[in-house]
């Protein structure tokens, strides 16, 4: 009815959005954040609220808020209701989606429902996986041929990834077909390596036949693959307060600025809940961590700042530079 009430419901709406953005990226699962969202309000983790721009206007309220929510607050909050959570986020990943029907293969058409979808979903995704596309320019089709990206050529895929600048690649591959007169589906999703290198297949449906709604079942197949995805991600990198272990580290050094510099990563790691300093030397420290998830979500937090987790045959664990040769 005023100026004033638009504003409040105006903000507050804007903070439940926020904060249900924050949460589902964090705890994946929409059933569980349902529940905490139920068992908690936002304002026991608001840090601040900044106002980009706003006008208020008898009865109505049009804003640009951003929203920022205490981490150490809903860390402890996740431990104390025992939720398991993911923080990280992934190196790029390159999407490149192929139809290939009777017609042909198709790579870079903007009528194509298969391959606008995967735009759209791209493009409207929030969570961890960071999924990056190549536009669909005269440049890409001629020199990242459909052809070759139906057939997995190494060299094609590795050449798109670095184009990207990509660490990895899902090729999702949509084909039509036909069985008799009944048009039948088949759909993947392939992962490779920076240099072309199959990892792994998500989400294989064959011979599918092909109902009313193409675009219907070409959107459940996107869905599934994109949902293996993140699924994988957030397993991988899972935080638990319920998995505690301690981990003693060497961390070699060249210098104290690197030191405090190591330090500093280590405090911005959310696996690592705190650490103790048990030896500092002119050439190495030694530290012992809480580690709060498995060893693959550390290696993966340490790769996000250039460092790896290396084990020699005694079974001491040292933290290293992944740049060095």
């Amino acid at each position: 009815k005023t100026a004033g009430e638009a504003r409040e419901l105006g903000t507050r709406a804007a903070a439940e959005t926020a904060f249900g953005v924050v949460l589902k990226r964090l705890l994946h699962d929409p059933e569980i954040v349902a529940e905490f969202v139920a068992k908690h309000d936002l304002d026991e983790f608001t840090d601040f609220v900044h106002i980009s721009e706003e006008n208020s206007l008898e009865g109505r309220y049009i804003a640009l808020l951003d929203f920022c929510f205490d981490a150490a607050r809903l860390r402890q909050s996740f431990r104390t209701s025992g939720l398991k959570w993911t923080e990280l986020r992934s190196p790029p990943i390159l999407v490149l989606p192929v139809w290939q029907g009777p017609e042909g293969a198709r790579a870079w058409q903007k009528n194509n429902s298969w391959l606008s979808g995967w735009r759209d979903a791209v493009e409207t995704t929030h969570g961890l996986v960071n999924f990056v596309l190549l536009e669909p320019t005269i440049v890409n089709e001629r020199s990242l041929r459909a052809e070759d990206l139906a057939r997995a050529n190494q060299v094609t895929l590795s050449y798109a990834a670095t184009l990207a600048g990509a660490e990895q690649t899902m090729l999702v591959i949509a084909r039509l077909d036909y069985q008799g007169a009944t048009p039948v589906l088949t759909v993947d999703g392939q992962l490779f390596s920076r240099d072309g290198r199959l990892l792994t297949t998500l989400a294989k449906m064959v011979d599918m036949p092909v109902a009313n709604n193409l675009a219907e079942q070409l959107g459940i197949a996107r869905s599934k693959i994109l949902g293996e995805m993140e699924a994988s991600w957030y397993a991988a990198n899972a935080i638990s307060g319920n998995d505690t272990q301690r981990l003693t580290l060497v961390v070699p050094i060249t210098s104290l600025a690197q030191w405090t510099s190591r330090l500093a990563v280590f405090d911005q790691i959310a696996v690592f809940n705190g650490y103790d300093i048990r030896k500092l030397d002119i050439g190495s420290g030694v530290i012992t961590a809480n580690v709060e998830g498995t060893i693959a979500a550390v290696e993966n937090a340490l790769l996000a700042h250039d460092l790896k987790l290396v084990t020699d045959v005694n079974g001491r664990m040292s933290i290293v530079s992944s740049k060095t040769q």
